[in-house]
């Protein structure tokens, strides 16, 4: 792939931050966005060799305001984009009966309204590349009910506004796809307060372990994969995809005895 352009937001820890580490070591320009800048220092702490090489900036993707300083410092840096990567987001438990509608607001707000909104504010600059491509991070709870509401029916609009985008987009040459990534071992449910501490957070994995059929949980690197794959022109006929990448969890079938 040839040296571009690429805009990741969340980029700085999980699976945005293998996203950016893996685009740098091929070449291309990254820039990458979060909310915080204590998870910029925590990720160049794990790629220390990523300071000199990405353009971290800060920003909050549900806000107008932040989206137009985004567009303006990539427009005045660079003039162009050739991919955005759609990965920032939030992760809250309860069902309908626990969950507050603060919690409900602010889950669709950074999930699935900040991804329209940044993409909108980008949409110049994605335009002038000419073949560009949008990767949105989805997850498997857009596809089958998980443990929260609020994070299922936002993922689920995700995958819906991909579906939108790439025909809406397409005629500008612009690709649109989903990656929908089932349970990665990431920071997310501990940054988030979803589980109190790192032993309880290893016991969920190995909980939930035995659910998908390759036996083990994701890393992010296997996200990031997929997701360059997309980005490139390798994928130049792909548009208005919804890919799973769960390690199997998605066809589990515990009618089928057990591998002795």
């Amino acid at each position: 792939m040839k040296k571009k352009v690429f805009l990741i937001s969340g980029g700085s820890s999980g699976i945005g931050l293998a996203i950016v580490a893996g685009l740098a070591a091929e070449g291309h320009q990254v820039i990458s966005l979060s909310r915080s800048r204590e998870k910029i220092k925590r990720g160049m702490k794990q790629y220390p060799d990523l300071e000199n090489k990405v353009d971290f900036i800060t920003g909050d993707i549900s806000s107008e305001q932040d989206a137009e300083n985004v567009w303006k410092h990539v427009a005045e840096k660079y003039g162009v984009l050739h991919g955005l990567v759609n990965n920032a987001g939030v992760l809250t438990k309860g069902t309908m009966e626990t969950i507050s509608v603060e919690d409900w607001k602010f889950t669709l707000d950074v999930n699935l309204t900040g991804p329209y909104i940044i993409t909108k504010a980008l949409l110049p600059l994605l335009k002038k590349a000419g073949s560009a491509s949008v990767v949105n991070i989805s997850s498997v709870a857009g596809l089958k009910p998980g443990t929260s509401v609020a994070y299922s029916v936002s993922k689920a609009g995700m995958d819906m506004l991909t579906r939108f985008l790439a025909g809406d987009l397409g005629p500008y040459k612009i690709r649109v796809n989903s990656v929908n990534p089932g349970l990665v071992r990431t920071n997310i449910h501990l940054d988030n307060k979803v589980v109190a501490d790192r032993e309880s957070y290893e016991a969920m994995l190995d909980k939930a372990r035995p659910r998908y059929p390759l036996g083990e949980i994701g890393e992010p690197e296997d996200i990031a994969n997929m997701v360059m794959f997309l980005l490139s022109d390798d994928a130049a006929w792909i548009s208005g995809s919804i890919i799973p990448v769960d390690g199997g969890v998605m066809v589990e079938n515990d009618l089928i005895p057990p591998k002795k």
